[in-house]
């Protein structure tokens, strides 16, 4: 379905690219090289530069400096040649409510100038497990469903290099799952994606991540490999209620705090650890090291976009 070895080593390459909206900065140096095959994630809280990111990538807006390329082409200056190449999945619903699922899909195969419209709508209404609502208006279907009719219709003229924005944000677990293995279908068969995501569970299905925050890239590498890469360490508290502990440290000495069961979870730097482990045992609380996790090392990145570096 997808040629793996056009286009060079990189479907997209991507080297100081930066975005600015008036004195806001939506993206500073962002460097990013995807390979056919490739998942690669943009994370972080709103604001962080991802969805801006993706629509710099899909050609519709124009970056103030930098350079990027996908499949080949060069923007800003061959824009309209990615547009066609590409698979743009926005956060909002853009598809026409008041049109039928089928409808939806044959205009946009009509749009693609592929021949035979009906013809390939219907195979991706099949794909797509959609038989049943083919005839539904879009405003009729659940969120699921109508994600996966966007989906769908991005996915219709083939193309190698897909830039999906919250593809899964609002859906139920059941969906999430059938998007994700859609992804990874795809991926197998040599697509290059790029998604953002707010769920860290999610991004662990990535290849690569990126975590970004106010527009910067803070971390980046392979999901597991990105808690290793921080100075920061996560302990467990239990013993006393959370908001004893809370009032009992300074708020410098903290990343992150957020229940853990019954305990409570911290994240701090980690050369406050033996300080923080100190306090609390004065306070009688037990206390144990664990594992930074990828949600651990975004509240981490978080708090590093709000100045507290």
């Amino acid at each position: 379905m997808f040629d793996k070895q056009t286009d060079g080593p990189y479907a997209i390459e991507v080297r100081a690219l930066t975005k600015r909206f008036g004195q806001r900065v939506a993206i500073e140096d962002l460097c990013m090289h995807v390979r056919h095959g490739q998942i690669q994630g943009l994370a972080g809280a709103n604001g962080g530069g991802k969805s801006t990111s993706l629509r710099v990538l899909s050609g519709l807006l124009e970056p103030d400096s930098g350079t990027a390329h996908v499949l080949g082409y060069e923007l800003p200056s061959q824009e309209a040649r990615v547009r066609r190449s590409i698979g743009y999945l926005p956060q909002r619903n853009w598809l026409y409510a008041a049109l039928s699922v089928r409808e939806n899909l044959v205009f946009r195969a009509t749009v693609f100038g592929l021949k035979s419209p009906s013809r390939v709508a219907e195979q991706q209404i099949e794909a797509f497990g959609l038989n049943a609502y083919a005839s539904n208006a879009v405003a009729t279907l659940s969120g699921g469903r109508t994600r996966l009719v966007e989906l769908a219709a991005v996915l219709i003229h083939q193309p190698r290099v897909l830039l999906l924005d919250e593809p899964t944000a609002g859906l139920d677990p059941a969906a999430r799952q059938v998007i994700w293995r859609r992804l990874a279908s795809l991926a197998a068969q040599g697509a290059a994606i790029v998604l953002s995501t707010h769920d860290l569970a999610e991004a662990q299905f990535c290849s690569h991540l990126i975590l970004m925050s106010e527009g910067r890239t803070e971390v980046q590498g392979a999901p597991h490999e990105i808690p290793n890469q921080l100075d920061a360490s996560a302990i467990v508290v239990s013993g006393l209620q959370s908001a004893v502990v809370m009032e009992s440290l300074p708020p410098g000495l903290m990343m992150a705090a957020y229940p853990h069961g019954n305990n409570l979870r911290l994240v701090i730097a980690r050369k406050c650890l033996a300080e923080v482990e100190n306090r609390l045992g004065s306070l009688g609380c037990l206390t144990e090291r664990t594992s930074l996790t990828l949600e651990d090392a975004a509240l981490v990145v978080a708090h590093r976009g709000r100045g507290l570096r």
